[in-house]
């Protein structure tokens, strides 16, 4: 009887342990979606971009209103049309709690005009909220982002 006692309370202090998540197998995961937005933007391939993102994903750009992923769709079309992109980003803090996950990043972007024109620099960080979708791969879910003027 002391042995069906002892354990039972083994067997419920297991359960009370929380399961161990593999985290540097998400943020691997997490860094490669990083890693592929980058490469489909400099591709100027909003088919590429928009694959990354988790349905119902939501943009909220500096200065403007927030708006769906889907509707954002012919604005990328069009940015590419107008506009070549040379983006470089750097995952500085990733964090992984059960099905969400966040990634401060900072980026570095030079925009030039396809048109002719000179090429913009850009630099600042970017915020991105990740969802673990129902195959485990990992996509962007909520975003924002901030530029920081050049110093002079």
């Amino acid at each position: 009887m002391r042995r069906s006692v002892v354990g039972l309370c083994m067997l419920l202090l297991a359960a009370c342990v929380p399961v161990q998540q593999d985290t540097e197998a998400d943020v691997a995961a997490i860094r490669e979606v990083i890693a592929a937005y980058d490469a489909a933007v400099n591709a100027g391939d909003p088919a590429a971009i928009t694959a990354l993102y988790a349905e119902g994903a939501v943009s909220m750009p500096p200065d403007t209103v927030a708006f769906s992923f889907e509707d954002g769709q012919p604005h990328m079309e069009e940015m590419f049309e107008l506009n070549t992109f040379q983006l470089a980003s750097v995952a500085e803090e990733i964090e992984v709690d059960g099905d969400l996950a966040y990634a401060h990043v900072w980026y570095e972007q030079n925009v030039t005009p396809t048109a002719g024109g000179e090429t913009t620099a850009m630099q600042g960080n970017w915020v991105v909220i990740l969802r673990r979708q129902d195959d485990g791969s990992w996509k962007m879910w909520r975003e924002m982002w901030s530029y920081v003027p050049p110093e002079s």
